[in-house]
């Protein structure tokens, strides 16, 4: 986290541009944001994101926690909502029962992921602290995606208003001494949007296809889908294609967390219902309200498999080459050259 927020200073608003996280932004755009003009460019983005990739895998052959489950949902999920608390709460929860919170490292239901997990050595009461802090900018600010026009403008405005949003949650994170760890894994392509700050670790690429695949590659135990839109659904789409189909050879756990938002206002369980074999549906798909249940479906699919081991099988899968006997993991990021052990804290 601190690298990708390098120049971020909580007294001037401005700043928010010179973190390390924007200039990367700022270039991405320039150079043709999803589709760079430059082969140069495309090139080294495709470097970095390899880098990534081996990066990520060198951290999870080293975190402690053996057991990963991935959290999606809404970039737009206020603050104040109660879901956002449940989230948070239910984060925390996991990690102090020894799973690794992963996320698309955004705000809203990603963000409170990170905070949940961030507390995990906290008491609860400190969580409902940090979450009263939160609600007093509870909002996303509106228009964040004109930040920087395509010519590169950048809207001083704009500016203004995602230092104010993030203010808070800076305060938080550097005031939790001994923070629980958590993955955050997002993506450029959404570079308008702060990243969190709550993540211990950000594994942050060029490409949002490559990054998706990877978040749902290392959760062991599954995801949970809470409310969001276009995003989330194609998230669990990727997700029931790689159930249907086997790609990495067993079922992973699909748990949706509301059931009205799930059953009715966007009714995806009742495809998945036909989609999937009848027994796949009731052993593998949870659906409900309450998060001592979401607990409670995770305990009763345990699984061997680390998520270092998944990610792995995830790539021979996709018939990628590993790294050749003797080989060094280490590798660079392409606009700042510092060999790195890990993803970025």
């Amino acid at each position: 986290m601190d690298e990708l927020f390098t120049g971020f200073r909580p007294l001037r608003s401005a700043s928010y541009t010179k973190s390390l996280d924007f200039q990367i932004y700022l270039q991405y755009v320039a150079a043709g944001a999803y589709a760079p003009t430059d082969y140069y460019v495309a090139m080294m983005e495709a470097v970095h994101d390899n880098a990534i990739r081996r990066a990520t895998q060198d951290y999870l052959d080293s975190v402690p926690a053996k057991a990963a489950v991935a959290f999606m949902g809404g970039h737009d999920l206020p603050r104040n909502s109660p879901v956002y608390a449940q989230i948070a709460f239910l984060a925390r929860t996991l990690a102090r029962r020894g799973y690794l919170p992963i996320s698309g490292g955004g705000p809203g239901a990603m963000e409170a992921t990170h905070l949940g997990a961030l507390h995990q050595h906290a008491a609860a009461a400190i969580l409902a602290r940090s979450l009263a802090e939160l609600r007093r900018v509870a909002d996303l600010p509106r228009h964040l995606e004109a930040i920087v026009s395509r010519k590169g403008k950048i809207d001083a405005r704009l500016v203004k208003a995602a230092h104010a949003w993030l203010l808070p949650a800076f305060g938080i994170r550097r005031r939790i001494k001994n923070p629980g760890e958590s993955l955050a894994v997002p993506t450029w392509l959404y570079g308008h949007e702060p990243t969190t700050v709550f993540a211990t670790h950000i594994a942050k690429y060029f490409q949002n296809s490559v990054r998706e695949d990877r978040l749902l590659a290392i959760a062991t135990h599954g995801a949970i889908y809470f409310e969001g839109r276009g995003g989330t659904l194609q998230e669990i789409f990727q997700d029931a294609a790689q159930n249907y189909y086997r790609v990495l050879g067993d079922f992973s756990p699909m748990i949706f967390f509301g059931t009205r938002q799930w059953s009715e206002v966007l009714p995806v369980v009742s495809v998945l219902k036909k989609l999937f074999k009848a027994r796949d549906f009731e052993r593998y798909v949870c659906v409900t309200d309450d998060p001592a249940t979401v607990d409670a479906f995770l305990s009763q699919h345990p699984r061997k498999e680390t998520p270092s081991q998944r990610m792995v099988r995830r790539r021979d899968a996709a018939g990628l080459p590993g790294l050749p006997s003797g080989s060094p993991r280490r590798s660079t990021h392409p606009l700042n050259p510092r060999p790195k052990r890990g993803p970025r804290r």
